[in-house]
Order: C-alpha cells, then structure tokens, then sequence
C-alpha cells in the first residue's frame, strides 16, 4: 500500500512541475536602434560606440571585441543590432570624405520584453542634431 501510494503521490508531482513550467527555447534575441543623423546630410556615415567597443567605422574597420553590447550596422543604414543593450552609446558622424562631424553621447531609454521567454527590447530612435 506504501508502495502505492508514493507512486500516485510522485506520479501527482511530476504531473504538477511539468504543468507549470514552460521550457523556452535557447536562443539569443537581436535588439534594434535606429540612429537618425539626416541633420548632417544623405550621405553621412554613423558609427555607434559602447564602452566595450565601436560599429565597424568609415574605412571599415571593426572593434575587435568579445562584448556582446558591441553594436554591429543592419541593412538599413542607420540602424544598428545589439545581442545585448547597453544603456550609454556615442554616436559619431562622418563625412562621405571620412571628417569626423560629430560625436555625442546618450543615453538610450530601452524597454525590454515583458514576456515569459523574454524577447528583443526596443528603443525610440536616437535623432542626432548638430
């Protein structure tokens, strides 16, 4: 009869944990920021820069770093991924000729999934003025 019954009883507990817990899949979510530098002209390059390392620059050239908050450019131009956000960015502008036009700081107000399994965060876009 003991033998029964801690059977059913862990029969009951396997039944409850599997109920409750939801297995999310094991993947990494790609954030977005949109980086508006069109004050400067059409043909301006951005760079955007964390303090683990900077975009691939002008000449192409990219930060050698570990740091998943490093952002790397999207198709878009402009737009700018992160595997992991970081709150503080700098935002260098070029010229076609590669001048530097201006280089500024802020700060980026993320809103970040709410859901079970997380998900990307988001961002207004960053407009950069002179």
């Amino acid at each position: 009869m003991r033998r029964a019954a801690a059977v059913i009883l862990t029969a009951l507990v396997g039944l409850s944990l599997t109920g409750c817990a939801t297995a999310c899949p094991a993947i990494g979510y790609i954030s977005r920021l949109t980086v508006d530098a069109g004050a400067y002209g059409d043909d301006v390059f951005v760079q955007l820069c964390v303090p683990g390392g900077c975009s691939a620059g002008p000449d192409g050239q990219e930060t050698p770093s570990t740091d998943p908050t490093v952002p790397f450019a999207g198709e878009e131009p402009g737009e700018f991924l992160f595997m992991s956000v970081s709150d503080e960015v700098t935002a260098r502008v070029f010229a076609p000729d590669g001048t530097l036009l201006a280089e500024q700081e802020h700060d980026i107000s993320w809103t970040h999934s709410t859901e079970q399994c997380g998900g990307p965060s988001t961002a207004p876009p960053l407009i950069v003025e002179p």
